[in-house]
């Protein structure tokens, strides 16, 4: 099943994205899009560089953050908001069909 992700770069574009069903956001964006200085340590939770900010409506439609995926949002992530994410940590399911996010700046 495709999952559609609405993508905010990080000049203000949005595109429409059409991936897999358990695909991360991380990894949607990186195939389609590939940004500079994104989702540098490859999805491992690491670096901050695949930051997003979710819209809040679409926000409390995903799973809760956990602990490392908080530590590294306060550690790494430039700027981070109550509606950030490491899209790394964000498989896409079809409850969270048609969410939009922004790229965080770099």
């Amino acid at each position: 099943m495709l999952i559609r992700l609405n993508v905010i770069d990080r000049k203000g574009k949005k595109t429409a994205i059409d991936i897999e069903e358990g695909t991360t956001i991380r990894d949607a964006i990186e195939e389609k899009l590939s940004p500079d200085n994104y989702g540098v340590c490859g999805g491992n939770c690491a670096c901050g560089t695949c930051h997003v900010h979710v819209t809040p409506n679409d926000f409390a439609k995903l799973k809760a953050v956990e602990e490392d995926e908080i530590s590294t949002l306060k550690e790494e992530a430039i700027k981070p908001t109550t509606h950030s994410r490491l899209g790394c940590q964000v498989e896409l399911k079809k409850e969270y069909n048609n969410i939009t996010v922004t790229i965080a700046p770099d």
